[in-house]
């Protein structure tokens, strides 16, 4: 027998440093170091069978990351969390502990906290609500078969634009579906090409995911 349980964490600090591949080192280490009573797959090379939401970019950190397994035993939820936060390397932290209510392809968006640091934040937010005003933000984006043309100002929703002590906060929201997915970063990318467009280094965090119907995903 079989259970499923799905694990809500945040990534942060430097642990936004850790690539998706050893992440998934990471908790594999740990789950054996935590005793949980992993289920395998079966055949010649059996593997863990847990499962990732959704890769997140090098240097991104995030409040709102999923990670599902398959355990062969039935355990609280709060001892599987415990059992894991034990053991987890620092800017890594189980949230909650849950069995899941959507399946993993139904996820459809997810929302991100973007912070530009500048001089003159009042300035940079004039120069972003007159980019965002555009009818099309055409780039072009590579995917799996070569490059694509997609338009930016149609995938992207801003929830909030904010000037703070520094810079430039920016809550956006863009598909990260298996059919479309959008990395922010293409669109900061682009909106510094524009002439007379100047900020630091971009710092980007991924606050939530939701399903294709824009509700929250468990």
């Amino acid at each position: 027998m079989k259970t499923t349980y799905r694990m809500k964490f945040s990534k942060t600090g430097r642990a936004k440093y850790i690539s998706h591949l050893d992440l998934m080192r990471c908790f594999q280490r740990c789950i054996r170091r935590a005793e949980q009573p992993i289920a395998y797959s079966e055949g010649f090379h059996p593997h863990m069978l847990i499962v990732f939401a959704a890769a997140l970019s090098l240097g991104f950190e995030s409040e709102s990351e999923i990670i599902e397994m398959q355990l062969t035993e039935e355990l609280p939820y709060d001892e599987v969390r415990d059992r894991m936060n034990d053991i987890l390397p620092e800017g890594i932290e189980i949230i909650s502990c849950y069995a899941p209510q959507h399946k993993m392809g139904q996820m459809g968006y997810a929302e991100y906290r973007v912070y530009l640091p500048c001089s003159d934040s009042e300035k940079l937010l004039a120069q972003w609500d007159d980019f965002m005003s555009m009818e099309h933000i055409m780039v072009e984006k590579k995917t799996k078969r070569g490059f694509k043309k997609i338009d930016l100002k149609e995938q992207t929703e801003v929830l909030e634009t904010r000037s703070v002590e520094g810079g430039l906060e920016l809550y956006l929201r863009l598909p990260a579906g298996s059919t479309v997915n959008v990395n922010p970063s293409l669109l900061i990318e682009t909106f510094e090409k524009r002439d007379g467009v100047s900020f630091g280094f971009p710092q980007y965090c991924r606050v939530k995911l939701l399903s294709a119907e824009k509700s929250e995903f468990f």
